[in-house]
């Protein structure tokens, strides 16, 4: 909480330094992306599931997003549940920091557009800790599964549920007033033997970007760009170069790094030459 606080801050210090002193020359745009799932109630029967739904998106993206695309403070879900256990676990005050009112007025608006990471969803319920345990999860109060029907991709937590992608822009556009989107992140693994014919990657671009025309002709989010995840294999996190996300492979067995494009580089080049999907 303590890194996210002062992250959330030196980003609206930048936002002014560049609005300040850079925009006027330059006509630059400058934001932040924030990386989210999708949740949906594992019972949407279940007033608890639901609940856990919206709590799983309020600690997840609203984290970020609230105090800067909304009043400059982290949303009451938050605030009031790590309050609540934080006293209960006899500290004197909550574990999360307090912005000033003077800083609340300075990361207000800090943003030009709202930048998204996103790849999957996860289905969500309640689930009650311990009061000693002192932690985001237990905070949060949120367990996640996901449907075995959802396909599957080269990393464990990523499964393929476009239906979430247009559900998240939606709701982005009505929690935070409509604010211009740009996907900066979005896209899926392989791991293990190597196919050249990635049809499952042609599948999951087509289905994404498919729902994020739905968001933006039916439910009129005003979304500016779209970047797929990712032009070329490259190191990916923890994982190395065991989980491959790229229209390109890369031989990294070779010192050269040869590059060869997958069957879904052309379905995407496709994509960008039409301006849209290609007419069957």
């Amino acid at each position: 909480y303590v890194v996210a606080h002062n992250l959330i801050k030196a980003h609206a210090e930048v936002w002014h330094l560049y609005n300040e002193t850079y925009r006027a020359k330059q006509g630059g745009l400058i934001s932040i992306t924030i990386n989210s799932d999708w949740a949906e109630p594992r019972n949407p029967h279940n007033q608890e599931d639901v609940d856990a739904a919206r709590r799983y998106l309020q600690f997840f993206l609203g984290w970020f997003a609230h105090p800067i695309f909304k009043n400059g403070d982290y949303n009451d879900e938050m605030k009031r549940r790590i309050r609540e256990r934080s006293l209960a676990q006899g500290l004197s005050q909550s574990r999360l920091p307090e912005f000033t009112e003077s800083e609340k007025q300075r990361i207000k608006g800090t943003y030009d557009y709202f930048g998204l990471n996103h790849y999957t969803t996860v289905l969500t319920y309640n689930i009650n800790y311990p009061a000693g345990v002192l932690s985001y999860d237990s905070d949060r109060g949120v367990a996640s599964v996901t449907d075995r029907s959802w396909l599957n991709s080269g990393s464990f937590w990523l499964k393929v549920t476009p239906f979430g992608f247009r559900k998240l822009l939606r709701w982005i556009k009505e929690e935070y007033n409509n604010p211009p989107i740009y996907v900066t992140e979005n896209g899926i693994s392989e791991r293990g033997a190597f196919d050249f014919n990635d049809t499952w990657r042609t599948h999951y671009y087509r289905s994404y970007i498919n729902e994020a025309l739905k968001a933006v002709v039916l439910d009129g989010v005003d979304l500016r760009g779209y970047t797929a995840w990712t032009l070329m294999d490259n190191f990916e996190w923890a994982v190395g170069f065991d989980e491959k996300f790229g229209f390109y492979h890369v031989n990294f067995t070779d010192p050269n790094l040869p590059r060869r494009p997958k069957a879904s580089a052309s379905y995407y080049s496709q994509i960008i030459n039409c301006n849209g999907f290609p007419d069957p």
